[in-house]
């Protein structure tokens, strides 16, 4: 972790890499007015710092893939060096392949050769998972998590080619995107306030508000801390942890002035504090199911937290090209941002119609 010293009347970044530590003096005189640019010099090396740190260790993990002499090896030792890999990707990433292993070991054994593993066995795997009623989506994405590690044994000589291809997927369903009404949507935020009020703690109704004004997800928005909302440049790093990617979204001028307005407390926080210390995904799901019920909202799985993120998605498809709003979404292929206009260019249609619908019946 970086800091922020003086000496000599000047700003001093430290930080450690590789057991030993290193200075750098800013060159910029320690007054209150110089502080912002050297936090925000201190967090850009502090981003660095971490990258290098990922880098070496990832390094690390190929060398000790590379001494193993066997090549012949089981299912369990396979699991036991992708993960070696996985320690560099998110929680959640890791969570979901031990669930795409836990189903692949029903099919394939752990003392099985991976040498051994067939495509008849992938459409076995495939079928497990269908028989269990999952979504398409859950299929193909436990699918992909097996795939990678079949894709990592192959990179590293432990196979020629991997059993597993896409050919055996289910099609990737295309579900209409929901989003709040206004009446809605000013309903929920309106309750939400009041809640937050009632318990005096203002996070519920501010997770909401920064849901809706960024479309994070909420796992990347809990993440969030003090030193990543750059007011100076009107940008919040996010790590996305979906795809274990890092991106500066710009902050809106809605975005900008409720957090100055209505979360004030940021500027006190340390920087390595979290903007919402103490909550977690299931306790945000669990006070937004308890405020529809309040609010008589009866549509268990139509409307959840997800539809703050597609009413934002939709909000700026309206104005916005789809490859800045595959951006605003850390979208990695702008085919996934895709729904959206079709959303938008149906209620285009539709008014369309509907103009003409009424000069019509004036003839």
């Amino acid at each position: 972790m970086a800091s922020i010293t003086r000496k000599n009347g000047m700003y001093i970044i430290q930080y450690w890499l590789t057991g030993k530590r290193k200075t750098i003096n800013t060159k910029l005189e320690a007054t209150e007015a110089n502080l912002d640019k050297v936090t925000l010099m201190k967090n850009r090396i502090q981003d660095k710092v971490e990258i290098k740190k990922r880098d070496m260790k990832y390094r690390d993990i190929l060398h000790s893939v590379s001494n193993i002499e066997e090549k012949d090896i089981t299912i369990a030792k396979a699991e036991e060096l992708f993960k070696l890999k996985l320690v560099l990707t998110s929680k959640s990433f890791q969570d979901r392949f031990r669930v795409a292993m836990n189903n692949f070991n029903k099919i394939v054994p752990k003392e099985f050769k991976v040498s051994k593993v067939t495509f008849e066995h992938s459409l076995m795997f495939v079928r497990l998972l269908m028989e269990q009623k999952l979504s398409n989506a859950s299929i193909r994405t436990y699918y992909e998590h097996i795939k990678m590690m079949f894709q990592f044994l192959v990179k590293h000589k432990y196979l020629q080619t991997s059993p597993l291809n896409s050919d055996v997927l289910p099609r990737k369903s295309k579900k209409a995107i929901i989003t709040f009404e206004k009446n809605m949507l000013d309903d929920i935020l309106l309750a939400s306030k009041e809640i937050s009020s009632q318990s005096k703690d203002e996070s519920f109704y501010n997770i909401l508000m920064l849901l809706l004004l960024t479309g994070l997800r909420p796992k990347d928005l809990i993440e969030i801390k003090a030193s990543d909302i750059n007011f100076a440049e009107r940008n919040v790093h996010i790590n996305i942890s979906k795809t274990d990617k890092e991106i500066h979204i710009p902050m809106s001028q809605k975005l900008f002035e409720f957090i100055s307005t209505e979360m004030k407390y940021i500027a006190e926080l340390d920087s390595d504090q979290l903007i919402f210390p103490g909550y977690t995904v299931s306790r945000i799901g669990r006070r937004f199911r308890r405020l529809k019920s309040k609010l008589g909202i009866k549509e268990k799985y139509v409307f959840t937290l997800k539809t703050f993120r597609k009413s934002f998605a939709t909000h700026y498809a309206r104005g916005l090209d789809i490859q800045d709003v595959a951006y605003l979404l850390g979208h990695d292929e702008v085919a996934t941002t895709k729904a959206y206009y079709s959303k938008i260019l149906t209620e285009n249609v539709r008014s369309k119609m509907d103009n003409f619908d009424e000069r019509y019946d004036k003839k």
